[in-house]
């Protein structure tokens, strides 16, 4: 495989953390963890497509 699909695949296993984590954090007590984790959903959710758009293109030429 391409060095691109590697890091692509480390990229959504480091994002799936933060995915995970923010899950975590959100359904704990109110407050500024439970903030932290809703920014941490949004950062993963924005990040996975975005990353993996460039990876293709990336590969594609």
């Amino acid at each position: 495989m391409q060095p691109p699909i590697w890091i692509g695949i480390i990229g959504t296993l480091v994002a799936g953390a933060f995915l995970l984590n923010g899950l975590r954090l959100v359904r704990g007590p109110q407050g500024h963890a439970a903030n932290a984790g809703a920014l941490h959903i949004a950062m993963a959710a924005t990040f996975l497509p975005v990353m993996w758009v460039v990876i293709l293109f990336a590969v594609r030429t």
